[in-house]
C-alpha cells in the first residue's frame, strides 16, 4: 500500500524555477481569476511528462517519462512508460493502479484517500484547484518572463501528512499549466514537466477503462 500512495504521489508533481517576485493581492486575484477562466475552458487534455524525482538522502535523481490524458469531469490517465511501466486510472468511482506483475482496484466510495488524491491530480493537472480554498491557502508570484508561479499550502491533515506545499507553474501567453512541483515533508520532491500537450482534442475514452 505504502508503494502505491508513492506512485500516485509521484503522478502529481512538476518543477520550480527561478525565485519569483510577490504581487499585490490585487494583482494575485486578478491572475487566479485568468487562470480559473482558462482551465473551465479545459474538456480534454492529452500529451506526455517528463518526471524527477529528487531525493533528499541521496545525490542521484530519478528520471522518467509517461503519458497523460484527461476528459472532464473525472477521468484521468497517467501512464509511466520508460524506464518502467505503471498506470493509474481514476475514473470517478474507482482508482486503478499496477502493472504486468501487479493490480490494485480500489473503490473511491470507501476509500476517502484515494478519492481525495484522484480529485487533487485532476484538479491540479487542469488547474482548477486554485478554486478549492478550503483545500489551500494560495499565493501568485511573478516566475519570470513567461511564467506565473502559484504556491499552495495545504490546510487539510491529510494532506499536509503527504506533503508541505505545492507550486505550480502557468504559461502567462494562455494560463495553462505547464509545471507541478509537489514538495513533500520528507524534504524530496518531484519534478514534471508537461510536453506536447493537445487541449480539447479528442480522447478515446477507452483510455480510462480498469483493466
Amino acid at each position: 500500500m505504502k508503494k502505491i500512495f508513492a506512485i500516485i504521489l509521484l503522478a502529481a508533481t512538476f518543477a520550480l524555477g527561478a525565485v519569483a517576485a510577490p504581487l499585490t493581492a490585487d494583482r494575485q486575484q486578478k491572475v487566479i481569476e485568468s487562470i480559473n477562466k482558462a482551465a473551465a475552458s479545459v474538456r480534454t487534455l492529452q500529451g506526455g511528462f517528463t518526471q524527477t524525482k529528487h531525493l533528499a538522502m541521496l545525490s542521484n535523481k530519478l528520471v522518467s517519462e509517461g503519458k497523460i490524458a484527461y476528459t472532464k469531469p473525472n477521468l484521468l490517465r497517467w501512464e509511466y512508460t520508460s524506464p518502467y511501466q505503471y498506470l493509474f486510472i481514476f475514473n470517478g468511482a474507482k482508482v486503478y493502479v499496477g502493472n504486468s506483475t501487479r493490480k490494485d482496484v480500489i473503490d473511491t466510495a470507501s476509500n476517502k484517500i484515494f478519492k481525495e488524491i484522484g480529485r487533487l491530480m485532476m484538479s491540479t493537472v487542469t488547474g482548477t484547484v486554485l478554486s478549492s480554498p478550503t483545500d489551500f491557502a494560495v499565493e501568485v508570484a511573478d516566475g519570470g518572463t513567461t511564467l506565473w508561479q502559484v504556491t499552495l499550502v495545504p490546510k487539510k491533515r491529510d494532506m499536509k501528512k503527504m506533503f508541505s506545499r505545492i507550486v505550480l507553474m502557468f504559461r502567462k501567453s494562455d494560463y495553462m499549466i505547464s509545471q507541478i512541483t509537489i514538495h513533500e515533508k520528507n524534504n524530496d520532491s518531484t519534478d514534471i514537466r508537461l510536453k506536447n500537450l493537445t487541449v480539447n482534442g479528442t480522447v478515446n475514452e477507452t483510455l480510462f477503462a480498469i483493466p
